[in-house]
């Protein structure tokens, strides 16, 4: 019986992938040495790649192991938590923000849905949210359901928050990424807030978020400076964790923003 929670490593495949294609740089990059390869050029080259791969997969390993328990913390508190809330984990994977949720609740419930791919997380499954819960102590406050993130099995606004971490650039298209997103104010409740964190396609979210009425709705560059410059480095600036945030208006709000437009209508686009 373990002691401490296991959150998994991320993209286990890639991870792996990674490491065989240092060992490939390094590899090569010895045989030349031993064949006598007239250009060291090419060896010194071999070994800077074999490098980068390495440091690729020791990265997603640091963020698997350090780096998302640092977002985990601060995206949950971003929340003004009273304790009662009712909270959804789109994609909960092994639990890493549902029990982060889960901690700051006294009567409330956080609720994790996921469909649990293998090759997403390593130990991608139901029974390990569960086993995580009951290692940090909150396991009766959290429930587990499998689903769709694009048509969530829930009544509208059932949820006082909703988080998701790593989920947006698992769904296929734009169009299926702005279904989850509608469903997910859908069942959030007036007044309700949602976070979420990736690290592409979250420009698209906030605009997504807008339009169908989460007004507020932006986007922040989370994690540590280590992380940041670590992506700059070495995925050349192209990759960087955002998290998207927004509250789902109020229904005073709402009769407010709904009256104000019939005093003042909107003139016709030219």
């Amino acid at each position: 019986m373990r002691s401490r929670p296991d959150y998994g490593t991320d993209s286990p495949v890639i991870v792996a992938g990674l490491i065989l294609l240092s060992g490939m740089g390094f590899g090569s990059a010895l045989a030349s040495y031993f064949v006598g390869h007239p250009h060291s050029i090419w060896r010194i080259g071999l070994v800077a790649a074999g490098s980068y791969f390495l440091l690729a997969a020791g990265g997603m390993v640091w963020y698997s192991k350090v780096g998302k328990l640092q977002i985990r913390d601060h995206v949950v508190e971003l929340v003004p938590w009273r304790g009662d809330e009712m909270v959804l984990d789109v994609g909960c994977g092994r639990g890493l923000l549902l029990i982060g949720a889960a901690h700051r609740l006294t009567t409330g419930k956080a609720i994790g849905l996921d469909l649990w791919v293998h090759v997403a997380l390593t130990g991608n499954r139901p029974e390990a949210v569960l086993d995580n819960a009951q290692l940090e102590g909150v396991l009766n406050r959290v429930e587990v359901k499998e689903g769709d993130a694009r048509k969530l099995p829930f009544p509208d606004g059932s949820f006082d928050v909703i988080l998701s971490n790593f989920v947006v650039h698992e769904v296929n298209t734009q169009a299926e990424r702005e279904q989850m997103l509608c469903e997910m104010v859908r069942v959030l409740k007036p007044g309700g807030r949602l976070a979420m964190v990736d690290f592409v396609f979250t420009g698209q979210c906030v605009e997504a978020l807008r339009q169908i009425g989460i007004i507020d709705a932006m986007r922040t560059r989370v994690g540590s400076s280590f992380s940041f410059w670590f992506s700059a480095i070495f995925n050349f600036g192209l990759v960087q964790i955002y998290q998207v945030t927004g509250s789902k208006p109020s229904m005073k709000a709402a009769n407010i923003a709904e009256a104000g437009n019939e005093e003042n209508p909107a003139e016709p686009l030219a």
